[in-house]
Formats: structure tokens, sequence, C-alpha cells
């Protein structure tokens, strides 16, 4: 009796239709067409030589590894330069590692965030003329955008500097008086 269920059961399941996870991922599918795993390796690639700048510092400064980074420096071919390149390399490596889980990630916050109509409104735009020309201008205006915002840090930052310390004068010594 439990042959034959299981017999009918397994002769059910394979004349059924595709379930709906057979479906194509729509969330999976934007999460490709917005090219999100070249837009990672963008930032990233930008980040990691500051990765190893940050490290070498950090190493140099501790007792523990003091020595050692410093005899790579000194002896090492390519010293400092060569130290922090590496680390950035390996940085890098890890973080390229990590690209599956995060894809997986970001499919799932899209899928939460957006309904199959929403997730197939978007892909259709993205495969459309005007989706291909704005995924094409993307890179030229965030360009543009961290120009704009690197311009308003650094403005920002000179006043910060200049009110900051004008009032740390003003209440630190003020205080101790």
């Amino acid at each position: 009796m439990k042959l034959r269920l299981l017999t009918l059961t397994a002769a059910l399941l394979l004349a059924a239709p595709p379930a709906l996870a057979a479906e194509p991922d729509r969330a999976s599918q934007l999460v490709a067409l917005m090219g999100v795993e070249a837009k990672l390796d963008e930032v990233f690639s930008a980040l990691v030589p500051m990765f190893g700048t940050q490290v070498v510092a950090q190493l140099e400064s501790d007792k523990g590894t003091s020595g050692a980074v410093r005899n790579l420096i000194e002896n090492g071919r390519g010293g400092r330069e060569r130290l922090q390149k590496i680390l950035a390399e390996e940085f890098l490596a890890e973080l390229r590692k990590a690209y599956p889980a995060m894809l997986a990630d970001f499919t799932a916050a899209y899928r939460g965030a957006l309904s199959p109509a929403e997730l197939d409104a978007a892909i259709a735009f993205l495969k459309s003329p005007a989706g291909q020309k704005f995924i094409a201008a993307e890179k030229q205006t965030q360009a543009s955008m961290k120009a704009i915002g690197e311009r308003a840090g650094m403005t920002a930052g000179m006043a910060a500097v200049s009110n900051g310390f004008a009032r740390a004068q003003r209440e630190m010594l003020d205080e101790a008086k």
C-alpha cells in the first residue's frame, strides 16, 4: 500500500505543471539587468587602496605586528607601497567571494519590496531603449554626482574645521578658566 502511494505521489509530482518556483526569478533578473555585481566591483575597487593604507598604518602602530611590518617595508621588494597593494588585492579578492551572498540579499530585498507586477515593470523598463540609455548613462551621472559630493564635502570639511576649531577654543579654553 505504501509503495503504491509513493508511486502515485511521484507520478503526480512528475506530471504536475511547473511550480511557481520554477518561473524565472524576477528579482534576480532585475538585479542582473541593473549590473549590481559590476557596480560592487567598481565601488570596492575604488575603496581597496584605502584599505591597504589603513591596515598597514594600523599594523605598524600595533606592538604585536609592527616588527613584522617594518621588516617587510624595509627589507621586502617594493616596500610600503607593495605591502599596501598586496593587502588591498587580498581584500578585494575576499570581498568578491562575498558577492554571491550579497547578490542573493539584494535579490531578496527587491523581492520583498516589489510585487511581481512591479518587478516586471522595472525589468521591462530596463530592457527598453530608455532603460538601456539610463543604464549606459548611469556611470557618467554617478561620476558627476561623486564630483558634486566631493566638492560639497571639501567645502563643508573646510568650514567644519574652521568653525570647529574656533568653537573648541571657546568652549574648551573658556571652560578651563
